[in-house]
């Protein structure tokens, strides 16, 4: 029978998932759940991922959408989770410490004092990671410094999607698009860095062997097959950070950048090279390692809807939910403002500022102007994000809640200069996610795939029909 189904075993921050698609991209079954981090059992303050809980919602939710499927159809199973957030364990699999989150406060001093192991820069510089409290190192220094019998009684540090991954195959390994996100790895070599690790008294061996997407780990032990639902034997291949998948899935390549556009709007590209300058640490650079082997995704992030949120709230606060946002951009299109009074906040340590209002000016000019100014910010990125990947952006590809917004599209289009593009696709992790889950390359099987774009191309009248 023809192995033309993927399953995908998606552990967000706030919904657990299993999804089969076929072949063509197509979602067959889907079924979901709430995920929850949990305070620490041993400070309250602290905070975790509850594993068993997951594996458990994990469970429930595959073997609602097994069901419907022929389970002989199946190629192989892939795990996609957020970044950063793992665990110790020992020899036999089990945990020796909890899956500290990404959320925890816990890891907020450590940062504030990296500099007696690294000065943030030279870490920037050395593995393309930007400097945020939750990132791995901070979680091993943390250890390092208030439980170091657990790191010594530790046999590996697994990235939650191996946690996962171990469950189902009884084999320990580190996902490639995990480690890329640690802080831990050297940008040159997509590996660990051993002056990193020497620094904070690591041993090598505590990271076990790296697989690459869509590479096999292993195949359904019995226990894995009785949580799922399945048989034993079907193969489970490595699949990691759901950034890099969703990437992937929305059609990512060397000259086909990506938006998420949200509270805060990210913008990443893929990269055969990366040339980092230690200043660039303030516009909120980071960069990951693809799914395609040697390759990188180079991402700025930014405040974004969160600017517009707070004019909806300050200006527009008589409005409707329902009618709200359709009454902004419609005061906005009438505006006939050209300078910028709206200076929105892009990162937390900035403020908003408006200036050099009339008496004549109105909510409309200043949510124009918002839209406007985080307009601009997109096109100093993509000039940034240009010159450190020593490429030409040809067009953005926008996906997230900022992607319904079409007048803020048909800005961005003209203030860039670019064709913007949005995604009808709203499934791009698990997409990118199954697209390496077949016997094909990824590649064959993402270009067989049916996509669905509205295009947004520059214009001198911003008024949209």
């Amino acid at each position: 029978m023809t192995k033309d189904l993927a399953v995908v075993l998606d552990c967000g921050a706030t919904n657990i998932r299993a999804i089969i698609l076929d072949k063509e991209g197509q979602v067959v079954a889907k079924y979901a759940v709430n995920n929850n981090s949990r305070p620490d059992p041993s400070n309250e303050d602290y905070t975790i991922w509850d594993i068993e809980e997951i594996m458990d919602k994990l469970s429930y939710c595959s073997q609602k959408v097994i069901e419907l499927v022929d389970h002989k159809r199946i190629a192989s199973i892939g795990i996609s989770t957020f970044g950063v957030d793992g665990a110790f364990v020992g020899e036999d699999g089990q945990l020796l410490s909890p899956v500290i989150s990404w959320k925890c406060q816990r890891t907020i001093p450590v940062l504030d004092n990296i500099d007696k192991y690294f000065s943030k820069e030279d870490l920037l510089m050395k593995t393309g990671v930007g400097a945020f409290s939750f990132n791995t190192i901070n979680k091993m220094i943390w250890y390092k410094e208030n439980q170091a019998e657990t790191i010594a009684d530790a046999k590996h540090w697994l990235f939650i999607s191996s946690l996962i991954g171990y469950k189902l195959t009884d084999q320990f390994y580190t996902d490639h698009t995990m480690a890329g996100t640690a802080q831990l790895c050297n940008l040159v070599s997509q590996n660990f860095d051993q002056e990193i690790l020497d620094k904070i008294g690591l041993d090598r061996d505590l990271f076990p062997e790296m697989k690459y997407a869509g590479e096999k780990v292993g195949e359904l032990n019995q226990s894995g097959a009785q949580l799922l639902g399945l048989p034993e034997g079907i193969p489970v291949k490595s699949i990691g950070h759901d950034t890099q998948f969703a990437l992937f899935g929305a059609g990512v390549d060397l000259t086909n950048a990506v938006l998420s556009s949200g509270t805060w709007e990210i913008l990443m590209v893929q990269a055969k090279e990366v040339n980092l300058k230690p200043e660039l640490a303030e516009h909120g650079i980071t960069v990951e390692f693809d799914p395609a082997k040697g390759q990188y995704n180079i991402g700025l992030q930014w405040m974004a809807s969160a600017n517009i949120e707070w004019v909806k709230n300050t200006f527009f606060a008589d409005l409707a939910d329902d009618v709200v946002y359709q009454t902004m951009i419609a005061e906005a299109m009438k505006s006939d403002l050209e300078t910028d009074v709206y200076q929105p906040k892009l990162q937390p340590d900035q403020t908003i500022n408006i200036s050099s209002l009339e008496l004549s000016s109105n909510r409309g000019d200043i949510f124009k102007s918002c839209m406007q100014s985080l307009s601009k910010q997109l096109k100093k990125a993509v000039s940034i994000l240009e010159e450190v990947g020593n490429f030409k952006v040809e067009q953005i590809t926008v996906v997230g809640g900022g992607a319904k917004n079409d007048y803020w599209n048909q800005l961005k289009s003209n203030e860039t200069n670019l064709n913007i593009q949005t995604i009808q696709e709203k499934e791009t992790t698990v997409l990118g996610a199954s697209f390496f889950l077949f016997d094909e390359t990824a590649e064959t099987i993402r270009s067989n795939y049916q996509y669905s774009f509205t295009n947004f191309v520059p214009q001198d009248d911003t008024i949209l029909a």
